[in-house]
Order: C-alpha cells, then structure tokens, then sequence
C-alpha cells in the first residue's frame, strides 16, 4: 500500500510538471494586456487535482489490474511488463470513454474524445510505469548504495 501511495504522489508530480511545461507561454509570445499564469502556478493548480484523480480512480482500477496480472507471474520479467501496458492501456481507453460518455455533452467533437482518451491513457501507463519501478525494488537499491557510501 505505501508503495501505491509513493506511486500516486510521483506520478501526479510527474503529470503536474508536465502540463505545466506545455502550456507555459514564452515571453516573447505572450500578448499585452493579458494575464498568463507561470509554470509554478499551473503546476500547483493541477496537482491536487491529479492527486485526487489518482486516489479516487487509479488506485482501485489498479488493484483490479493488478489482480488479473497476478496469474501471469510464471511468465519473464519482460511479459509481465508488456501484459502490465496492455492491461493498463486498456484500462485508460476504458476509463476515458466512460468518462466522456458520462459527461455527455450535445456537441461531442472528436477532438475533445480524443484527448480525453489520451489523457487517461497517459495517466495510467504513467502510473504503471511509476509502480513498475517501485514494484522491482529500484528505489531501495539506491536508497542501500546512498547508505553504503555514507
């Protein structure tokens, strides 16, 4: 469970940073008389929005992911983690077109579907990828090597 919650936080850190990145605007490109939020405010503005996100849907669709993973663990390193982006990837898409068929607007464009679609896939593969490393004990092996130098 702590990884999971390790998982959640860097992954909404990870997520957070990069919106904030893309829809930072560069000062030569910005027009007068119109007020442009910086990187440090639209990632602390996005944050806890994808921390919630994460807590309240990628953390139990996880599980269930998780689950149905267990029975390939007689298979390679390298199978598991390809079945785990499968598994994950099909979920976003899952997850996404739920979404926007709950939200439900008249006008539904295929752009909008289509980058709502993205943006749950993105987040769950980002997730998976997060809870692989924490999963293969990466974090713990640097945190020995940091011990072992001092």
């Amino acid at each position: 469970m702590f990884k999971r919650i390790i998982g959640v936080f860097l992954s909404a850190v990870i997520l957070g940073l990069g919106v904030a990145v893309l829809n930072y605007v560069s000062l030569n490109q910005r027009e007068s008389d119109v007020y442009y939020l910086g990187e440090g405010v639209y990632f602390i503005l996005t944050l806890w929005v994808y921390l919630l996100f994460y807590l309240v849907v990628v953390v139990p669709s996880s599980w269930i992911i998780d689950k149905s993973r267990k029975r390939f663990k007689k298979t390679t390193i390298t199978n598991q983690y390809f079945i785990g982006i499968a598994l994950y990837s099909l979920a976003g898409f899952f997850l996404g077109t739920v979404y926007n068929l709950l939200m439900g607007s008249t006008q539904n464009y295929l752009n909008n579907f289509i980058e709502t679609l993205a943006f749950w896939f993105i987040a769950l593969f980002l997730y998976f990828q997060v809870l692989w490393v924490l999963e293969r004990g990466f974090l713990e092996k640097v945190l020995k090597r940091e011990k072992s130098v001092l």
